[in-house]
């Protein structure tokens, strides 16, 4: 198995070691299990909709460092990726941040950026839901690139992190003949959406959105940074009780607040106020549902 962690050397122009660290190749789940913002094709499928999203300040990005255990990088070293990236509809939640660096080899940031963009094209192009696609990258953001995009540079195998729960396949095709399950990556056993070919095609790159992320160009600050301000002012919600997805967490009139994924209750609440994410409602005084 390809570990979670690889070794990462960093050259100086002259050629000599200048430092080496270990880069996270999959998020921690306990950490980062992801965090979604919206699943409306409609809303992230439209043009420059990731630059209106856009929100990680450097307090935040220092907060994802140094959880990780990233205490000192280069500049351009590392980008705090989005999990769920925005062009997925994806939230800029601590939840859903990680340090992903742009250098080891042979993958890294730019190989996931070409995951990314490639479940984008198919989601906004009706053949992959934007939930499917959400729930894909998180899982196991290597596995979903064998399953979408096509073989790992480098001939590479997926990884998966410690921590990170097997997921049992809903499905186990029937094997062509002399073929034997991959035991070791389980979901990667499940089919592939029919008509898609297994290793597709690069899509023609779409300039209507930019990659995920930029390089973290910030040394590392000498004393920890402040924790990123938390917006405490609600959205007030449609006639119908609903929530606009740029704040999608509902708020009910117990003063609870019902996030979009895993609440059973969240589609027959009828919302009082919206947030953007659970720490926004949270930092206004309501409390989650349990």
């Amino acid at each position: 198995m390809t570990s979670w962690w690889r070794p990462l050397l960093v050259l100086s122009c002259s050629g000599a070691l200048a430092g080496s660290a270990m880069a996270p190749m999959q998020p921690d789940p306990a950490l980062t299990p992801g965090d979604v913002l919206t699943t409306d094709a409609a809303v992230i499928c439209k043009p420059g909709y990731t630059k209106t999203v856009r929100n990680v300040p450097q307090a935040l990005k220092e907060q994802v460092y140094r959880e990780y255990g990233v205490h000192s990088r280069a500049p351009g070293e590392y980008e705090v990726d989005h999990l769920i990236s925005l062009e997925l509809g994806g939230s800029n939640s601590l939840r859903n941040l990680w340090p992903q660096s742009y250098l080891t080899e042979p993958l890294n940031a730019h190989v996931k950026d070409a995951l990314e963009n490639r479940l984008h094209d198919l989601a906004c192009a009706g053949k992959l839901s934007f939930p499917e696609a959400q729930q894909a990258i998180a899982s196991n953001w290597e596995e979903a690139y064998v399953k979408y995009v096509g073989p790992l540079p480098g001939g590479a195998k997926p990884g998966r992190h410690p921590n990170q729960p097997v997921i049992p396949p809903t499905h186990v095709p029937t094997l062509p003949p002399g073929a034997t399950p991959d035991t070791e990556h389980p979901t990667l056993n499940v089919p592939i959406l029919p008509g898609l070919p297994v290793a597709a095609p690069p899509l023609p790159a779409d300039p209507s959105f930019a990659p995920d992320s930029e390089p973290d160009m910030v040394p590392p600050s000498a004393e920890p940074a402040e924790s990123a301000p938390v917006s405490t002012e609600p959205t007030p919600p449609d006639a119908q009780g609903g929530c606009p997805a740029l704040a999608p967490v509902k708020v009910s009139r117990t003063g609870i607040y019902h996030l979009p994924l895993g609440d059973a209750n969240y589609a027959a609440t009828r919302a009082v106020a919206c947030f953007p994410d659970g720490p926004s409602a949270e930092a206004a005084g309501y409390r989650g549902a349990r």
